[in-house]
């Protein structure tokens, strides 16, 4: 079974990432500070991948992060080319900076910022349609204020008001705009893509 850690901000509920993950058959680690070393061979159990889950707002995110000292430890795990599937926020600390939040930066491992999406209503809550990817033309849950608006990364769009990014991928990282773990069985296949290193 693999072991998949869960980074546990304190920001949300994460029942159901944990519950999605269960049922592909990964065994969730919920940590709020990195003290799994790497290097299985020191502790027993081997490290297969991490989730930065979609709750709370970029700023807290990155500044519990830091706090907790996780920077360092997930830029271990890029190095690793472990996997790495950022959801919702999650997805949004991987760029440079928010709008949300504009005093604080985010991880930078892509480029671009995330804005404010010009929408109907806001936040953005329930299903819309993806545009490209594993799950093209299917339907997926999101809750969001803010999103990318265009990345040289981008695997999938999704339109509500205007259009963004819905997801993004580069090697071993992962990013969605939408929650997988609420958008049935089609969310679940694309969170066990991305954890085994696939297209999604």
């Amino acid at each position: 079974m693999k072991n998949i850690i869960i980074i546990d901000t304190g920001s949300g509920n994460l029942t159901s990432l944990e519950s999605a993950l269960k049922k592909l058959g990964y065994n969730p680690i919920r940590q709020t500070e990195p003290n799994l070393n790497l290097d299985d061979s020191s502790n027993n159990v081997a490290i297969n991948g991490i989730v930065l889950p979609g709750q709370g707002r970029f700023g807290l995110v990155m500044q519990q992060l830091k706090k907790l000292g996780w920077i360092e430890y997930l830029e271990q795990v890029k190095q690793k080319n472990l996997p790495i599937l950022g959801i919702c926020v999650g997805m949004q600390i991987l760029f440079e900076s928010s709008e949300e939040d504009p005093g604080f930066a985010g991880l930078a491992w892509f480029d671009g910022k995330v804005q404010k999406i010009k929408s109907p209503k806001s936040p953005m809550v329930g299903w819309a349609k993806l545009q490209g990817g594993f799950a093209d033309q299917q339907y997926l849950y999101f809750v969001n204020s803010y999103a990318v608006k265009s990345s040289e990364c981008t695997v999938a769009t999704t339109e509500y008001g205007e259009r963004f990014c819905a997801s993004v991928q580069r090697e071993n990282i992962v990013g969605v705009q939408f929650h997988p773990e609420k958008s049935a069985e089609i969310g679940h296949n694309i969170i066990a893509r991305a954890l085994s290193g696939e297209p999604i």
